[in-house]
């Protein structure tokens, strides 16, 4: 039979070797995630340059829809006014969907309430 200080140095290495596991999983699926993640992020960049060339070709040609009366410095002024305000309603709608829970560890998280209850389990009463 083990003694108290022997288990406990036992117990000790056990604990060490499960949190540098947990550690291990959460970066592997970190790793993971930035993966899935930059694919996604290039993809969104093509789309980006492609919407700004729409967005400046619409924004002349709404230039040239307005009365010869109208200045061409007012008018493209005017046009980018009005890209401007929708740019930010745009981002203010983006930024306020963004979902922090898109970026956990649902394994890593699981692990580490399967390691606590097989600790409370095993912890004298």
């Amino acid at each position: 039979m083990s003694s108290i200080p022997e288990l406990t140095k036992e117990m000790v290495h056990h604990l060490g070797d499960m949190f540098r596991n947990e550690l291990k999983l959460a970066r592997t699926e970190a790793v993971d995630s930035a993966r899935k993640m930059s694919g996604s992020l290039a993809l969104i960049g093509v789309g980006v340059a492609f919407t700004a060339s729409a967005i400046t070709l619409i924004g002349f040609a709404a230039v040239e829809l307005l009365p010869v009366e109208v200045p061409r410095w007012a008018a493209f002024a005017m046009a980018g006014v009005a890209s401007g305000v929708a740019a930010m309603l745009f981002m203010q709608a983006g930024k306020s969907k963004i979902a922090p829970d898109s970026l956990t560890f649902p394994k890593t998280r699981e692990q580490v309430g399967r390691d606590i209850q097989t600790i409370k389990e095993h912890l004298p009463s």
